[in-house]
């Protein structure tokens, strides 16, 4: 019996390289005890998560604004939250950018790169009640509990970077 590789497959062996602390892209290094810089450490794996689920929240909150009034007043209870927590959040972006230009030094048009890699990975929900709900259920989590729920919600998103960006094995 041949067993193709199904996308299913693949992304669950992939979750089980992750697992080990390998992704197909770093997982040459491996066995090298030098410290790898082709590939995005912990903290900046962290950071991508960040910066990818704020986006992503407040892409869905500007969305579900546009079709409900409980959509606005989400989208300025984020508003409220990203004010409150900007250091925070630039501190991730920033070190994003620089992960960013450290793996990839020659890339032109580096911060469009940047912002259309965090968009083209990510397929846009459709938008209905229940998608909006959920949206509205993370921000009063971020309304009661903050940044320790914003840093919930983030590490929720890191399972999905396993596929997009080269995770380094940490010894």
């Amino acid at each position: 019996m041949i067993l193709r590789a199904t996308p299913y497959i693949l992304a669950l062996m992939l979750l089980g390289a992750a697992d080990a602390g390998l992704t197909p892209a770093c997982a040459q290094a491996a066995g090298n005890s030098k410290k790898n810089t082709n590939c995005y450490n912990a903290k900046e794996v962290e950071a991508e998560a960040e910066v990818r689920a704020g986006l992503g929240l407040r892409d869905t909150l500007r969305r579900c604004a546009r079709v409900s009034e409980d959509g606005q007043a989400a989208l300025d209870a984020w508003y409220a939250f990203d004010k409150d927590n900007a250091d925070r959040i630039k501190g991730a972006v920033t070190m994003r950018h620089n992960t960013i230009k450290r793996l990839y030094p020659k890339r032109t048009a580096q911060e469009q790169w940047e912002n259309d890699a965090s968009i083209a990975t990510r397929a846009a929900p459709e938008i209905n009640d229940g998608v909006c709900k959920a949206a509205y259920d993370v921000i009063d989590k971020l309304k009661k509990n903050g940044w320790p729920a914003f840093k919930y919600y983030a590490k929720l998103q890191q399972s999905l970077l396993v596929t997009d960006i080269p995770i380094c094995r940490e010894n």
